[in-house]
């Protein structure tokens, strides 16, 4: 039984999955925020007319939020989160 592989027990993995999740969270709370400021202000802008500052800052909060989404899943996706390292 030489070749047996050794699985972490509960308590080590959950450790690991705590930091992974304690370091997402910065990540998270500012895509909500962002979520908030994008929607807040294009609810503002109903009615303005195509071209204005107001509408502008809606549709930069708009695009921006979706970079940050994108950036976020890519990390999440390539598991770019240190499973068990503090956050920094």
């Amino acid at each position: 039984m030489s070749n047996a592989i050794r699985f972490p027990d509960s308590n080590d993995r959950d450790r690991r999955d705590a930091g992974a999740y304690r370091q997402m969270e910065g990540d998270l709370q500012d895509l909500v925020s962002m979520g908030r400021i994008a929607a807040q202000l294009a609810q503002e802008t109903d009615g303005d007319p195509p071209v204005c500052e107001a509408r502008n800052l809606a549709l930069f909060a708009v695009f921006h939020l979706q970079e940050m989404l994108l950036r976020f899943a890519a990390k999440y996706e390539n598991r770019d989160w240190s499973a068990g390292e503090e956050a920094s």
